[in-house]
Order: C-alpha cells, then structure tokens, then sequence
C-alpha cells in the first residue's frame, strides 16, 4: 500500500483524532498550527508572558515548552495553572524518562524523542541486544502510556533526523528508514495498548529528508493497520523569508499528498512570528484541495528512494549538468552560471502542459522541454506530464516553469519552490525556468534559491538555525544575525548555528562547521560533525568560528 490514494489529485489521510485537551487534531479537523516558547522554562513569568502572548494575538491554540530537569517540572506546573486553559500545552522532555512521566500528570500533551528515551547501557551490535535494548524501551514506554491514559495526556512521538539513537544507527544508518524504525517500535506499543492519542513527527533540517521520511512513515502504519495523526516541520529552518520558503518546501508537498493534521514552520525567530506563514501554508493547501481534477495515473517510481531521471544533455541543460537556473526576459530564455550572471543562449524549447498531447510533437534530440502546468495543483500537474514522458520514453532534459496557468497571488513568495520540491525530490526535472516580472535578479535569486533547498546546486553559503527554546543559553537570533554578517563572503559552505545538544550535533551532521551552545553563556565550535572547540565565550565565539573557517582553507 503507497503513502496516498492519487499522485495527481487532493485526497487527505485518514487518520485518528487526538484530544489535546480542548484542541483537537487529526480525523476531520482542519490542520492545527502550534509553536514553541523560547523562553527558559524556569523564568515562570517570561514564559507565561510569552504564551498568553501568541495566544493573544494569533490563532495559535498549541504551545510547547522544553522541560529540560526535574526543577523545570514544578516551574511548568506554575505556567500550566496560570495560563488557565487558555491553550493546550506541551511538555517537550529529552534524555530523562522520569521527567516525562511528570509532566504527563499536568499537561494536555508530552512530547518524547525515540531516540533519547529510556537510554540503558547495551551497544546493540548484535540482534540479541537490539532486542534486549527494545524490550526495556518497550516497557518503560508502556509505563508512560499508563500514567497518561490515567491522566487524559496525548503523546507526541516526535524523532528527529539529528538525533537517533545509536542503537538506530548502527542498524539503519541515519536515514528516513531509521527515523521510521525509531518511531515503529513505540507506535506498535501504543496499539498492543489501545492507545490512540498519538501524534508522531519524524523532522529534519533537509525538506527532502523530511518529506521521505513521512512519506515512508504512512505507508508503513498503513501496512501495519494504524492511522495515527502526524505532525510536520522542517527543523532548524532559518530565519526571514529563508527559513519560510525552506519551511514551505519541506510542509507543503506532504499536504498537498493529503499528508499532515499540524504543522509549524520552525524559525529563529520569537514565537507569534511563526503562526502567519503556518497559516499561509495552510491556506494554500486549502487552495490546492480546490484544484480542477486530473487524470489518476499509476506510482512510476519509487518516491521513497532519490533516484534521477535521465535525460541527455541539450546544451548547458539536463545530463550531467548542474540544475539549469532559466529566466524568461522579453520573451527570451536567459541561463545564469554561478556568478548569477545572465547570458542568451540560443536552445530550442517546447513549452507543454497537463492537457498537451505528446503524440502530436515532433521532438527532436535538440529540444529543452519546459513544464507549464496550468492546473493550480502544480506537483500533480507535473507528475502527469512526466508520467507522459516517461511512458513514451522521452528523455529530453526538463525544466520546471511553475509560475504559469492558474496562480494566487497570495502564495506568491513561496509556492514555486513548494511546487518544485516537490517534484525534485521525486528526481524530475533538471532545472528551473521563471518570468522576470519586473525584477530579474530577484527571480534569478529566487530560483537559485529553490536548488539550493532542493541539494541540486550549492552555490552560497547555507545556513541551518534552531528556533531556540528553554535549553538555549545564549542570545541565538542575535547570533545568527553575526553569523550571517561575517560569513556570507563563504561560496558552498554549510554552517549550522544550534541552541543546544539536543538536535544540534546530529541535524548539523552533514554541515561543514557548527556553533552550538553547551552551557550559559558558552559555546562549542564543530567541523565536519566533531567538536574541535568547547567553553569559548559567546562574545568571542563568532571570531573563532570566521578563524576555524579561514584556517581550514
């Protein structure tokens, strides 16, 4: 059984509903927004302040707070009888079992990782252990079931891609398939137990690691007769229109496959200002589940696993080229090179849709096509057109035009990359082709931007910033600010700035270089995922990190 009904029409996922206290997610209700405090939990009032805030001046109705020690149970107490109903809220406990069985006994929700729940002192390098390892997991999980069925608490399993166990990844790897495993093997207690207000997440920092990962989760609850309610995001996004468009790219193919009950969009950013884009997202799937009916067509590929359609090369476009970076300017098709530098070249193109019969072409080897759906549903859209290709064997190189036929001009600022990461992550298409409009360097910028999301051509510097929470013990936004100052000279570097140990080591994994705070005030400095310098000083710890950067040169 697929991850979804249609590959080229809006259908949603069943699933089961969850109370979190008055809210309810997952079944028929619409999709939930939530956020996250980055306040320190133990600042009562701050927190407090911060809740009622978002409560106050947007639609939010869930809100997380980390519980990082026993001392913050009794602070989150306070917070919870203060903010008085005015919202569901969340425990978000790490590394310490103990912890979440508390907090269980006081909030609507516990939030619990997989992959540091229950640790005990087996490797797990053999089957004997692996399933000596399970076994105890199993147990204490099913011992928190019980204290939250007493209580009326919902469960998120929430597993992220930088922080599976080790007794995961020395079995899968650290790839979507561990992700799911991880989360498997609580979700199958929960059913032996009849439990069903769960929701499960699996993030990552990379949309495409996100989107398979969830992907590869529904097919397998489903082969497994569970219809468990799931929560989406992209950690570590970013901040400004960055860390939104980089949101938006990992969310909205999965809604738009009907997948998803709540989301967030996870910026470094406070609180209230990640409910706007959440909604704008929405929004837009609500516009896409209104989009004119196509023909169904059958799964011809494997959309769990990358694998790149091939096409010959016509030019600078398709083969072995880097993704092609097109702009229409009066008419004409401009390419740009790295330096992001626009120059005519003379290619012949056929512009085809959704409704184009492919029979009726003569397309001949020196031909580029350029994918225009016309359908607001550009993904499926798309998908139809390659499946068209596909099935007549035509391996001209492709290049996704998603901003023609029927547009809202309310999405506008992300829906491109959206649409378009949601079929490269499939392994269609070689490049991208956008109108100027009035601004040239902006489309050029933004289309360098969208393969840049999508891991098809690196070409400046990309940064990966945690929201921050409780267990941040510096000025996070205020530093990625500098960060970003100091180190944008960089061309193809990869630097993530991370609140803390908890995601940060492992969603920075495939990052060049790492800043992340280890305690009040102080900070790590990482290369290539291993920690080269620890206890710096915040005020000194950008210099060093500009001097790491220019001395690994």
């Amino acid at each position: 059984m697929e991850y979804t009904e249609s590959l080229t029409n809006y259908k949603r996922n069943r699933t089961d509903e969850v109370g979190i206290g008055n809210v309810k997610i997952g079944g028929g209700n619409d999709i939930a927004v939530q956020t996250m405090c980055n306040t320190t939990t133990d600042d009562v009032e701050k927190t407090v302040a911060q809740i009622i805030d978002v409560v106050k001046t947007t639609n939010c109705k869930i809100v997380r707070v980390t519980v990082p020690s026993m001392k913050d149970v009794d602070a989150l107490r306070t917070i919870h009888e203060k903010i008085n109903g005015q919202c569901a809220l969340v425990a978000d406990v790490h590394f310490n079992a103990a912890i979440a069985f508390e907090c269980a006994k006081i909030v609507e929700k516990v939030r619990v990782n997989p992959g540091n729940f229950g640790h005990h002192s087996l490797p797990c390098l053999t089957d004997d252990e692996f399933k000596a390892e399970g076994k105890l997991l199993e147990d204490t999980f099913r011992d928190f079931l019980k204290v939250c069925r007493e209580h009326g608490t919902a469960v998120r399993i929430g597993t992220n891609h930088g922080s599976l166990s080790k007794r995961i990844l020395n079995r899968y790897g650290d790839t979507p398939e561990g992700m799911v495993g991880s989360v498997m093997e609580f979700l199958r207690v929960a059913k032996a137990e009849y439990f069903r207000d769960v929701a499960i997440s699996l993030k990552s920092s990379n949309p495409t690691v996100a989107i398979r990962a969830a992907r590869l989760m529904v097919r397998t609850m489903k082969d497994e007769g569970m219809d468990y309610c799931l929560h989406l995001g992209v950690t570590e996004a970013g901040e400004g229109d960055d860390g939104r468009i980089k949101s938006a790219s990992g969310i909205c193919p999965l809604l738009n496959d009907g997948i998803g009950d709540t989301i967030r969009v996870s910026l470094t950013e406070d609180p209230k200002f990640e409910i706007q884009p959440a909604e704008e997202i929405v929004a837009y799937r609500n516009y896409i589940a209104g989009a004119a009916k196509l023909p169904e067509i059958p799964f011809f590929y494997d959309p769990y696993h990358y694998n790149r359609r091939k096409s010959f090369a016509v030019g600078n476009v398709g083969g072995d080229n880097p993704a092609a970076v097109a702009i229409v300017v009066d008419s004409k098709i401009m390419f740009a090179d790295d330096s992001k530098r626009l120059e005519h070249k003379d290619i012949k193109t056929l512009y085809v849709n959704e409704n184009s019969n492919f029979d009726a072409f003569n397309i001949d080897n020196e031909t580029v096509i350029i994918a225009e759906p016309q359908n607001r549903n550009k993904t499926a859209a798309m998908r139809l057109i390659f499946y068209q290709l596909t099935s007549r064997n035509i391996q001209n190189p492709v290049l996704l035009k998603p901003d023609g036929g029927e547009r809202d001009e309310r999405f506008k600022k992300f829906a491109a990359a959206a649409e378009c990461a949601g079929v490269f992550v499939d392994g269609f298409g070689d490049g991208v082709c956008l109108e100027s409009g009035d601004d040239a360097v902006a489309a050029t910028e933004l289309v360098f931007k969208i393969l840049q999301i999508s891991r098809l051509r690196i070409t400046e510097t990309e940064y990966v910033s945690c929201p921050g929470c409780g267990r941040t013990m510096y000025d996070l936004q205020g530093t990625v600010k500098r960060v970003k100052e100091a180190t944008r000279k960089y061309r193809n570097v990869k630097i993530a700035v991370m609140g803390c140990i908890v995601n940060g080591p492992g969603e920075m994994a495939d990052a060049d270089f790492g800043y992340v705070g280890e305690g009040r005030g102080k900070i790590s400095l990482y290369k290539a995922g291993e920690v080269v310098k620890r206890g710096i000083p915040e005020q000194n710890a950008v210099d060093e990190l500009v001097k790491l950067i220019d001395n690994s040169k």
